[in-house]
């Protein structure tokens, strides 16, 4: 009997094994350490260009943040009235505490540089990718035209960092004992503030490639956030495997060379670690610009 061309509806639980049986269809995810092979391979081909713009984004650091050498230099005067193993550690702690800046003036400064920056190498990345030549002027030239739709996407960012700073203070309110509170109530802000560290994590571990979606041509920051939550769907505990390894790669591996400055070469600590500091802007962005390409392939 025929059906009148008629399609039946999916309800949401069909429409929702359908989604996953076609996202374990998709090419797998490249593993953390692909991505780092594949980010250390991109950087090493480019090195000049790439180079070329990390000195421009240092000198132009130092012109508008330059409490960030004046704080690190403090570490530095500290860290050299102590010597060991153990206090190095600290002095690395130290010098990322205050790796911020300093003053509110200065912190501001850095962070609208780093939406600027992003902005550059993004449009740097994209175009080596696609095999084009391009210029340390061009990156700088012609990178600022999605700076809106990028704007309105870090501020979505921040919103979805709410929760985490929400719970990070409520725990840090309770375990300093200000309130006096016993271990059951102390048991059940930790796990209130574990929750909202877990839904901040779950919204950003999406709106996190939707920096590099917005800035394709005419596209809309509503249109970046949704295909960006398409782009990870049933995916996302795999993805967060991949950006969990970013930071403790680059804590690490800094944090050795610095270590091994401040025993050895504590004068050439602080150029050295702003230097790094420059550097890792870089590479973050590349090594997320591969995993993005990867979900996209």
């Amino acid at each position: 009997m025929a059906n009148n061309g008629r399609v039946r509806q999916l309800d949401r639980k069909q429409a929702k094994q359908k989604s996953k049986k076609a996202a374990a269809k998709l090419p797998r995810i490249p593993s953390s350490f692909q991505l780092l092979r594949q980010t250390f391979s991109f950087l090493w081909q480019n090195w000049q260009v790439l180079t070329g713009i990390a000195l421009v984004y240092s000198i132009i650091n130092v012109i508008f943040a330059g409490n960030l050498l004046g704080s690190l230099n403090d570490s530095l005067n500290t860290i050299r009235q102590h010597q060991g193993v153990s206090n190095a550690l600290n002095g690395y702690g130290s010098l990322l505490s205050n790796s911020s800046g300093g003053s509110q003036t200065s912190s501001v400064a850095q962070s609208l540089l780093l939406i600027f920056e992003s902005l550059v190498i993004i449009w740097a990345i994209r175009h080596l990718l696609t095999g084009q030549k391009i210029r340390v002027k061009q990156a700088y030239y012609q990178s600022m035209t999605p700076l809106v739709p990028f704007l309105l996407i870090v501020l979505v960012i921040v919103l979805q960092l709410l929760p985490l700073t929400i719970g990070s203070a409520i725990l840090a309110v309770i375990l300093s004992g200000t309130f006096g509170s016993g271990g059951a109530l102390t048991l059940v802000f930790v796990v209130l503030a574990a929750l909202l560290a877990a839904w901040t994590i779950y919204m950003t571990s999406a709106s996190i490639f939707s920096i590099y979606i917005v800035t394709l041509p005419d596209m809309q920051p509503r249109q970046a956030l949704r295909s960006a939550k398409n782009l990870v769907k049933f995916r996302r505990w795999i993805i967060l495997r991949r950006l969990f390894f970013l930071p403790v790669f680059l804590l690490l591996s800094i944090g050795i060379i610095t270590t091994l400055l401040i025993l050895l070469v504590p004068f050439l600590v602080v150029p050295l670690f702003f230097i790094l500091l420059m550097l890792s802007i870089l590479f973050v962005h590349t090594y997320l610009y591969c995993l993005y390409r990867g979900l996209i392939s």
